[in-house]
């Protein structure tokens, strides 16, 4: 999954990749939000409740959200800028280094909860653990970002439904017009050239993102609301493994980072 980077990946390193991560940020974002009352994995409900604390003039907790987006940013940051660092001989050394760190935050997570700095917490000290969460996720998008050239996005769904929402319109008028030229009936209006076949790969790719970031998020609430904070260690493992599939000799070909 991580020899290659951009339009030098396959279709399956793609689906892999991301089916996997996908499972790692659903748990999060769901596990999150039980525990904290924040939603991790994207930024789209930070910022409005930026908006909304604001317009109700509680400035505490609008610089709380606001610090969520911080978070989720700064993660980003920090890994595109180890992404580009000539610090690592080997890509796959630097994805590696990227995922270790992820899952470092998210074991960090449980161990604050084991010394006791969870408990009896305010609104914002759950907003600043939040934050911790936000950043890693941050981290593993601009990382899915990076090695899969803008073309994979697995912490939120958004813009994946879209995408697979433009995806079925290709196909559904693809097989219009197969089916307007086997009967005769003008099914498709306006076609001025012959439609290609749509990618299958592609609507695959969405496919897999969306129901495994669907599993994930059901199976992070649900071992959230038995194990609380310890659940975190399911994706904290999972981002570790990842890190050590990374480092495994024959996985990193590709050049410095």
């Amino acid at each position: 999954m991580f020899v290659h980077q951009g339009p030098a990946r396959t279709a399956r390193q793609n689906r892999l990749l991301a089916g996997y991560l996908a499972l790692v940020a659903g748990f999060v974002n769901s596990a999150s939000f039980v525990l904290l009352g924040s939603f991790t994995s994207h930024v789209t409900g930070s910022a409005g409740r930026f908006a909304n604390d604001v317009v109700a003039r509680d400035m505490p907790a609008a610089v709380s959200a606001l610090l969520l987006v911080v978070g989720f940013f700064l993660g980003a940051f920090t890994a595109s800028s180890m992404l580009h660092t000539g610090i690592f001989r080997r890509a796959s050394a630097a994805y590696s280094a990227a995922l270790f760190v992820e899952a470092a935050l998210l074991v960090g997570f449980v161990w604050l909860n084991e010394e006791g700095f969870l408990r009896a917490q305010t609104a914002r000290h759950a907003d600043a653990y939040a934050g911790m969460l936000c950043f890693a996720m941050g981290m593993q998008n601009s990382l899915v970002t990076y090695i899969s050239g803008a073309r994979v996005r697995t912490t939120h769904l958004t813009g994946v439904v879209t995408d697979l929402g433009i995806e079925a319109a290709r196909w559904w008028r693809w097989y219009r017009m197969r089916l307007g030229r086997a009967t005769g009936i003008p099914l498709v209006v306006g076609i001025r050239r012959q439609q290609e076949k749509p990618e299958g790969f592609a609507i695959i790719l969405l496919v897999t993102i969306v129901v495994s970031f669907l599993v994930g998020a059901a199976s992070g609430a649900e071992l959230a609301t038995h194990f609380g904070p310890r659940s975190m260690l399911v994706p904290g493992v999972a981002a570790f493994l990842a890190s050590a599939y990374a480092l495994i000799p024959g996985r990193g070909k590709t050049g410095g980072a």
